[in-house]
């Protein structure tokens, strides 16, 4: 097997996909199935078996259940589930077998929570639209105890919002209110339980049953946002479904910020979806887009609801107003109108009531456009409005969308093309990442630099995956000093811990870490905190990528703060997490001897150390980040100066009155004036910022 994995290695590094003849054909992998369970490289192996071996080889089908059989770790799983998903599905015997191990696993209380959870993935997938499988998946969600791992829970409360899409179940909905009471899967069981409201409100038979329902909804969804700091899919729909019952209700006011705190809100989810890559994030990107999408529109429209006359009357009317009065057809992409229509347009056609001239310029789009899907939609919105106005019947609102209202169904009717909404997403985050790097203060570019430079030539730096994510963590905290060191309390009060605060104690390293992890969580690095079993010790905080794996360590400083120090108090520590991955790790000190309130500057805050630091014969490299604590604020600093200043003046006017009245000898002596004392000696530093030691 260490030949395989050598080979394996040796072609990944040089950036090519290896060919089955290295291995010595074929057959020499299927033969190996037992180890290349246990191997790094199972996804791999097993994109080789399926390209160039018969895939109804009973040879196959043997490897196969081998690798699954022997797979017990989540990253093998999920990596294993991840290929399978970009792939046409397996042959029957072979998936069968697989969803078989994955149901058995997940239900498995012995094993490890992320294996499990991958597990439940994996059983997902190879599912497919059996009927049976569904059932058999339903059942042991459905029969999941509350006092399981809630990491576990709440993957299982995902996959259980997606099955009552499907097949809707009482029981499913049973688990999920269950798990209320679960606080760290109530987030995702409260998502997915508003979820299931909004279902509801598509379905129903008019605007005031619609919007009941989906204000139930909307209570879900705040719930699940303030359950967890990282759930910006419930914030875009809690939004949005606000906006829409603003529009309803002809509200006015508020509108521009709340549209700009949606535009945030989905940009992040879809930055996360992106850093996750989780082909179960596809059904609800969709809605979420969908969701921000409509409320956009809506925003757009209500402003010209307000206008007698429109200047640009056909990009309001194809990018605005017909895409809201069908947005089940436009934006949901659902066959048929739905529930939504009976709350958007009430408003729309009461407009066109009221201003009749706006009538022309509708029908004169019409006969310009013809009967495209808009075009329909306009021919409708012209017939009802004549109705009101006494020129026909009125007709009666078109039905509410008979097919399953979730998530799966928006898919099913017809969503962008998976390559196609991860180009557009990809050029999204290249026009985000400008942005960014247009903000980017020269001390961070200096720091950046320097730091990547000084990890170059360290062992596996070389690996494309290893460099790409290395460096984007380095940037991400280096960021994180510089936020630290900008926002006082007043503007931002979690920075709070980092200023002098009278009569309390010093901060404890948990304060850091906590901060450092929500930086993190809205970075989307996929970075873990508290993780258990690395180097037989528990990491403060993980980044994990395709395998790769590194820790920043976490400690607080109240006497010796010098890097010197640091390197020789932690960095031992720091260094042997990495002792089974990547010799890369980040030692994030809270610095609690900070002078007067004052810290240095960002350049004086950070250094890299590379070399033998075990004296093992391996080079690692560390970056030490110290964030200054026991701060004070400019305009503080100023007060205290100025304190200081007039203390000093008055104390010299009182000694120069004592000298007046003190009684004068015949003579007087010039008495030299002795020189002022030399400072204490002092260890020197190199001051280099991110200088190598």
């Amino acid at each position: 097997m260490q030949a395989l994995d050598a080979t394996m290695e040796a072609a990944l590094r040089d950036g090519r996909t290896p060919s089955a003849a290295e291995f010595g054909g074929i057959a020499a992998i299927l033969a190996s199935a037992d180890g290349i369970a246990h191997s790094h490289f199972v996804p791999e192996y097993m994109a080789l078996v399926l390209d160039e071996a018969d895939l109804d080889d009973p040879g196959v089908h043997a490897f196969s259940r081998g690798v699954v059989q022997g797979l017990d770790g989540d990253i093998g799983i999920n990596a294993l589930v991840d290929l399978v998903a970009e792939r046409p599905p397996l042959p029957v015997a072979v998936e069968a077998v697989w969803f078989k191990r994955w149901l058995d696993l997940a239900q498995d209380r012995t094993a490890a929570a992320g294996a499990r959870t991958a597990a439940l993935r994996g059983a997902l997938l190879t599912k497919r639209q059996d009927a049976r499988r569904s059932l058999r998946l339903s059942s042991v969600i459905a029969d999941c105890a509350i006092d399981d791992e809630p990491a576990f829970l709440a993957h299982a409360a995902r996959i259980a919002g997606l099955l009552h899409a499907e097949s809707p179940s009482e029981a499913l909905l049973d688990f999920l209110n269950d798990l209320l009471e679960v606080s760290d899967a109530a987030d995702e069981a409260s998502f997915e339980l508003g979820m299931e409201r909004v279902g509801h409100a598509l379905q129903a038979g008019s605007g005031r049953d619609v919007l009941a329902r989906l204000r139930e909804a909307r209570m879900r969804f705040d719930a699940s946002a303030s359950g967890r700091e990282a759930r910006a899919d419930a914030r875009v729909l809690s939004l949005a479904i606000g906006l829409l019952d603003d529009f309803f209700e002809e509200r006015v006011g508020g509108w521009t910020e709340r549209l700009e705190e949606l535009r945030r809100e989905a940009f992040a989810h879809s930055a996360y979806a992106i850093q996750e890559g989780d082909f179960l994030n596809g059904a609800k990107e969709a809605e979420v887009s969908a969701w921000a999408s409509l409320a956009v529109r809506l925003g757009s429209l209500a402003d010209s609801l307000e206008e007698p006359a429109w200047w640009n009357a056909t990009h309001i009317i194809e990018n605005e107003l017909l895409a809201v009065y069908s947005a089940n057809r436009t934006l949901f992409r659902r066959s048929v109108d739905g529930g939504l229509e009976y709350l958007v347009r009430p408003r729309i056609e009461g407009y066109y009531a009221r201003h009749r001239d706006q009538l022309y310029a509708l029908r004169g789009w019409l006969k310009a456009r013809g009967c495209s899907e808009l075009g329909t939609a306009a021919a409708d919105l012209i017939a009802r409005t004549d109705a009101a106005l006494g020129r026909g019947d009125d007709p009666d609102p078109p039905g509410a969308a008979a097919a399953s209202p979730t998530v799966v169904a928006v898919l099913e009717q017809g969503e962008t093309p998976y390559d196609l909404r991860e180009k557009f997403l990809r050029d999204v985050i290249a026009d985000v990442n400008y942005v960014e790097f247009k903000q980017i203060t020269p001390p961070v570019m200096e720091a950046v630099q320097t730091v990547l430079h000084a990890f170059e030539g360290l062992p596996y730096f070389d690996n494309p995956n290893v460099r790409v994510f290395v460096r984007a963590v380095v940037v991400k905290t280096l960021l994180f000093l510089k936020s630290r060191m900008d926002p006082s309390p007043g503007v931002d009060p979690t920075v709070s811990y980092l200023f002098i605060r009278e009569g309390e104690p010093n901060p404890l390293e948990k304060s850091l870490q906590q901060d450092f992890m929500r930086f993190l969580q809205n970075s989307m690095l996929g970075s873990v905190d508290e993780v258990r079993g690395i180097a037989a010790g528990r990491a403060d905080v993980m980044h994990q990528f395709e395998g790769i794996r590194f820790i920043t360590e976490i400690k607080r400083e109240e006497e010796d703060a010098s890097f010197e120090n640091l390197i020789a108090s932690y960095g031992a520590q720091t260094t042997l997490y990495q002792n089974t991955n990547i010799p890369i790790g980040i030692l994030l000190v809270l610095d609690l001897t900070t002078r007067d309130g004052l810290s240095g500057h960002f350049r004086t805050l950070y250094r890299t150390v590379v070399g033998d630091l075990l004296r093992d014969g391996t080079t690692r490299g560390v970056l030490i980040v110290k964030v200054p604590a026991r701060r004070v604020d400019p305009s503080t600093a100023t007060a205290e100066a100025t304190r200081r200043i007039s203390k000093a003046r008055t104390a010299s006017k009182r000694a120069g009155k004592l000298a007046a009245k003190a009684p004068k000898g015949p003579t007087t002596r010039k008495v030299a004036a002795s020189p002022p004392p030399r400072p204490r000696g002092r260890r020197k530093i190199d001051a280099t910022p991110g200088g190598s030691a």
